[in-house]
């Protein structure tokens, strides 16, 4: 039976952590995701908990990483929450 107490997790990666993005032009690389107003780094990295999505963003120099239930939660809310999310002010 699968555990149901596990919650979703979100980390930051460990302080002072640094961040190698190799450019092989494979398919194994990063993704960057980008407009005039954000660019974000995305990539699948393996933790000590296990297999994460890396989320990271190279003008803010901030960075998540999500497992697979926080993922999976985001997939299922409602447009309006995520709007709600991008009208907060970040670090306030």
């Amino acid at each position: 039976m699968a555990d149901t107490t596990s919650a979703p997790q979100a980390e930051n990666p460990d302080e002072g952590e640094e961040f190698e993005f190799p450019q092989d032009g494979g398919n194994s690389g990063p993704i960057v995701i980008a407009n005039e107003f954000a660019d974000v780094v995305v990539r699948k990295v393996s933790t000590r908990n296990g297999v994460r999505l890396e989320l990271w963003s190279p003008r803010r120099g901030t960075c998540v990483r999500f497992d697979a239930v926080a993922l999976d939660a985001l997939s299922y809310q409602e447009p309006e929450f995520i709007t709600k999310l991008l009208t907060r002010t970040p670090g306030a």
